[in-house]
């Protein structure tokens, strides 16, 4: 996965958006916490409220008393974290051992008989949550109100806040990472009709499909269709641009006839060499014509599916053929190949490279043709090497041979286009075509055509 990939940006904006949402979860979860906390603790005093709030009274001297004290021990403690006081008109007659010798603010609750909780500044600078308590008790002067404050130190809640939160924690790792692996998953399944969309592009780069196939999502196929539309368009201009250049072929067989006629006539009124000029431009023209039917039918063949085809049985075939034009030379041929081998090849495109490889090799040799067939590493596709024993290239030389009408020798017959046609086929299959000495003595040509390889003619796609 590139970094710059689909699946990788929207990977990574979950993973982001998934960790920003677990810690405001944690931090809601905190904050809720504390409010649960807050809530327990304020059960807590009001329950040591309750008690402190049945056992105060008024004696008959009019002072405050208590029937029985709240039984915490944290109120006997001095600083002991939980307080109470009691007391009338602002002043304080009772407190908690916890208090010492301090007071707690009065909150000076109302109504009457209704407490609230509050945030107070307590011993020590400790911050409180306090609940404050007024009562009327009735005395022998009449009915007197009393105020209580109860206050429990914050930092007792704490502990309890973050135990809370601790407890979670884990939860919230373990959800971020359910998540995430949900992500990953999803991803894997939300992207498959572009896997599968890769796939069918690459079967038709293959040439083992015409166009895109198979079931997408509503949001993929109008980008199919177009693709489908593309492929359409350009195979149509490819055929007419075929059709084109064999009506350019046929339209100028009669003028090159009509020459071939006049050479003719040159030649018995005895203008030898003028009826030998025009027809070696005639053979030249014909040879160009050959090439750029070659070349049209090569990119038509790398627009869509071209068939499938045994190349083993071609090649047998092509050098039987050349057995027989060799016959009065006496050359060995040798051909190295696998019994056989399924390519995903045009068949006339095929035979046109090997014919016109094996027949230049055949025409400059002194009396040896070796051809091999054998696979690429990791069957990426074929090789083939085709070598012959005869003068090979001059040690300057190099692909500049492979040029339009350009021959090593002119005393051989032919018209120097061989080399240059399979050169254009081979690179129309985006192949790569070398020449080098021969271990003979002669040119070794090596041919590398990346093209897909079939188990057999029944595993062929259709075309």
């Amino acid at each position: 996965m590139t970094p710059f990939s689909l699946r990788g940006r929207l990977l990574l904006g979950s993973v982001v958006a998934i960790i920003v949402a677990t810690f405001l979860a944690g931090v809601g979860i905190n904050a809720i916490s504390g409010l649960a906390v807050r809530a327990l603790a304020l059960s807590e005093i009001d329950e040591e409220l309750r008690v402190l709030l049945a056992a105060v009274d008024i004696n008959s001297s009019n002072q405050l008393f208590l029937d029985d004290t709240p039984t915490d021990p944290r109120f006997g403690i001095p600083n002991g974290g939980f307080y109470w006081q009691v007391g009338r008109n602002g002043a304080v007659e009772l407190r908690s051992q916890s208090l010492w010798e301090q007071n707690l603010p009065w909150l000076r609750a109302r109504p009457r008989d209704a407490g609230r909780a509050t945030d107070m500044k307590g011993p020590n600078g400790s911050r409180l949550l306090a609940v404050e308590r007024s009562i009327s008790i009735p005395s022998a002067t009449g009915d007197q109100i009393v105020d209580i404050v109860m206050a429990l130190d914050n930092s007792e809640l704490a502990p309890a806040r973050w135990r809370f939160f601790y407890a979670m924690a884990p939860s919230l790792g373990v959800l971020s990472v359910a998540l995430i692996g949900a992500v990953v998953v999803f991803l894997r399944y939300g992207l498959r009709p572009l896997n599968d969309l890769r796939t069918a592009l690459m079967a038709v780069q293959e040439r083992s499909a015409r166009k895109i196939t198979g079931q997408f999502p509503r949001e993929v196929q109008p980008l199919v269709d177009d693709l489908n539309g593309l492929l359409a368009s350009r195979e149509t201009q490819l055929t007419q641009a075929r059709a084109r250049a064999g009506d350019l072929a046929h339209g100028l067989k009669t003028p090159l006839a009509a020459l071939e006629a006049t050479a003719r006539m040159l030649s018995e009124e005895g203008m030898s060499e003028r009826a030998a000029a025009i027809q070696a431009e005639v053979s030249r023209m014909e040879a160009q014509i050959k090439r750029t039917l070659a070349q049209t039918r090569a990119s038509l063949a790398a627009a869509h599916t071209v068939g499938v085809m045994d190349a083993s049985a071609d090649l047998q075939k092509i050098i039987s053929v050349m057995r027989r034009l060799s016959a009065d030379r006496e050359i060995e041929f040798e051909l190295v190949a696998p019994a056989e081998m399924w390519l995903a090849v045009d068949e006339a495109d095929f035979a046109d490279i090997t014919g016109n490889l094996i027949d230049n090799a055949r025409k400059w040799a002194a009396g040896r043709v070796e051809v091999c067939l054998s696979l690429l590493p990791e069957l990426e596709g074929v090789k083939l090497l085709i070598e012959d024993d005869g003068p090979g290239l001059p040690e300057d030389a190099e692909i500049a041979f492979i040029r339009r009408g350009r021959r090593l020798d002119e005393s051989i017959a032919g018209t120097g286009f061989g080399l240059a046609i399979a050169k254009d086929l081979v690179e129309a299959y985006d192949g790569k075509l070398t020449l080098a000495r021969s271990n003979l003595g002669g040119l070794s040509v090596t041919v590398t055509l990346p093209v897909r390889l079939v188990k057999d003619r029944q595993m062929a796609p259709e075309v």
